[in-house]
């Protein structure tokens, strides 16, 4: 829906961790716990998961959230039965785009002919912080030797981009992941990475040479600064994968192991979700790009596509705080401001994990007519509640909140289980 002033916007959220009030209490600012939800109707009594169907178009309700002893509760408009539409959809995840130039794992390479230059440009298509008005562009560019190779290319052109983006604000906007069809070759021990680190430690000693191309869980990287019976070594480029311990072995998508006879070599680029403060960003996006080559014949792979998700923590974030200001709190404005209160889970925040954080959302939404002296007009409303998921990705069980609002309301809680 889209939000203007002139609707009516409100949201409800649940944490699914808080017990729900029990059928025919009365909701208060004592006796609904914090994180709670629960319909009621004009007395503030509770509505037991089987009213819905035995309410008659006409009759009222609202939404209410607990906000804790002490603090005014959260408290949809009045509702009316018949006239409203309840609609709902579960969690979907965020992803971000991931484009292949050259070797995608099955076809396709990188040129390497010897003392040429070759670029990537890389179109950026969102509406980000620094891209307001105009998309513009970003290049990685690497002239090769009088006896170029395929992972010279590769790696010149992926240690150019790596440098490059460190220069966009906030996240990089890319990570940059060589990819190879080489012959791999355990190197009999594990080894811990961290995303965004140039360090690889091993379990226990190994001999490793400057220059050796490693597979590390699916991407290739080049060795940087070896060791000889050591524990550490450096990478050209940041391992950009997951924070882990790598088995040693020889499957490329898993394990890490030393690689020969590349023949063919591909850049993988993959969107960096931006950093997000609701009081700073007021915007959360997904990078979309569009990748060239300048050889108009070297293969270009579409792998996946940005999507925003549903339900994420970053949009409810949001939702949130719009919610405020439509109800009234602009102390936001005020110098100095005050900041809204904020009861989204935030992975990282108070024991909250990324997997903790997600919501499913139902949605109730109503046209008024509005009727004037020589006018007509319509204005439209909603509630957005969110129903905060489990670790495991479901609607809790029965002692969830969230599984007695939306039981309530005639939903079936299964279906909001991601």
């Amino acid at each position: 829906m889209l939000r203007k002033a002139n609707n009516v916007f409100s949201v409800i959220l649940d944490d699914e961790t808080v017990a729900p009030l029990a059928a025919g209490s009365i909701a208060t600012d004592s006796s609904l716990p914090a994180g709670a939800i629960a319909v009621v109707d004009l007395g503030m009594k509770v509505l037991n998961n089987t009213t819905w169907g035995a309410l008659a178009d006409g009759d009222q309700f609202m939404v209410v959230q607990g906000k804790g002893a002490g603090v005014p509760m959260v408290k949809s408009p009045v509702l009316t039965k018949g006239k409203v539409k309840i609609t709902s959809a579960k969690h979907v995840a965020s992803v971000q785009q991931i484009t292949v130039i050259g070797y995608n794992g099955t076809s396709g390479t990188l040129p390497s002919a010897n003392d040429t230059s070759y670029y990537v440009k890389v179109r950026k298509n969102d509406n980000d912080e620094g891209n307001r008005s105009q998309p513009f562009s970003l290049f990685g560019q690497f002239k090769t030797s009088g006896s170029a190779s395929v992972t010279e290319t590769a790696f010149g052109l992926a240690e150019n981009l790596v440098k490059n983006m460190k220069d966009e604000p906030d996240n990089g906007y890319l990570s940059v992941e060589v990819i190879s069809n080489g012959t791999m070759t355990t190197t009999g021990v594990n080894a811990d990475v961290v995303n965004g680190s140039t360090t690889v430690t091993f379990a226990s000693n190994v001999t490793i040479a400057d220059g050796v191309f490693l597979a590390i869980a699916g991407a290739t990287y080049k060795v940087k600064t070896g060791v000889t019976a050591g524990t550490v070594i450096t990478l050209s480029t940041p391992y950009v994968g997951a924070t882990a311990t790598i088995t040693a072995g020889t499957t490329y998508a898993t394990n890490i192991g030393t690689l020969a006879s590349i023949t063919a070599t591909g850049l993988r680029l993959t969107g960096v979700e931006g950093k997000f403060d609701v009081n700073r960003n007021r915007n959360f996006f997904v990078n979309r790009f569009t990748a060239t080559f300048s050889d108009e014949d070297t293969l270009i792979t579409h792998v996946q596509g940005a999507r925003e998700g549903v339900g994420i923590w970053q949009r409810v974030a949001l939702d949130e705080y719009m919610s405020y200001g439509y109800e009234g709190q602009n102390e936001m404005i005020n110098t100095p401001p005050t900041p809204r209160d904020q009861v989204v889970k935030i992975p990282g925040v108070g024991g909250v994990t990324a997997a903790t954080a997600k919501y499913s959302v139902v949605n109730i939404s109503w046209t008024e007519d509005i009727d004037g002296l020589v006018s007509k007009a319509g204005a439209k409303g909603s509630v957005l509640m969110y129903v905060n998921l489990d670790g495991s990705g479901n609607l809790g069980g029965a002692g969830s909140s969230g599984e007695a609002t939306v039981t309530t309301l005639g939903i079936t809680a299964a279906n909001l289980d991601e």
